[in-house]
């Protein structure tokens, strides 16, 4: 197994980690002899969260090239970053490999910039209020190998960004591609 393998699958394990965590939680609360809806309704919530957010994973990492509508584009990155403000400014679907690009930028983006809100736009995901990236995390993006679970992420999308055709930036205003 690679570095950039191990320290992806420990990013994985840390970010569903949460979701799984609170519906295990809930679902110990649960009595069988009286249902209980509010617990009833964490559960479904833990799983909605975490289904979306694996369908976000799935695209920023997994994908194929094919094109997708913005506007399902849209939904599918909102969902996956519950808590966190997207205003969506990318028009147009998102074709040529385009698709996993936007989705694991915006992930990236949100993820190490927590409770900022962030614009997706054509050209790249720009973080209000602008943001910092770890130096493990800029070098990746750089072209440097891995050291850790985000910049292997990091080192991904510019992975995915070479196969749109594009090259992967990063400042202390986002991540934009060109």
């Amino acid at each position: 197994m690679t570095d950039t393998t191990q320290y992806l699958v420990r990013w994985l394990c840390h970010d569903l980690a949460t979701p799984i965590a609170s519906v295990m939680t809930a679902s110990e609360l649960l009595d069988d002899e009286t249902p209980d809806a509010e617990i009833n309704e964490l559960i479904q919530s833990g799983a909605r969260r975490l289904t979306a957010r694996l369908r976000l994973v799935r695209l920023a990492l997994g994908a194929g090239e094919s094109a997708m509508a913005s506007s399902a584009l849209d939904k599918l990155v909102a969902a996956g970053l519950e808590g966190t403000p997207v205003t969506w400014d990318f028009a147009g679907d998102a074709v040529d490999g385009m698709a996993p690009l936007v989705a694991g930028c915006a992930m990236l983006a949100a993820d190490l910039n927590r409770t900022r809100a962030i614009t997706v736009a054509q050209d790249g995901v720009s973080v209000a209020g602008g943001c910092t990236w770890a130096e493990s995390v800029a070098t990746a993006f750089a072209g440097a190998p891995p050291t850790c679970n985000r910049s292997a992420v990091a080192a991904l999308l510019v992975q995915a960004a070479a196969r749109a055709g594009r090259q992967l930036t990063c400042s202390n205003k986002g991540l934009h591609w060109s």
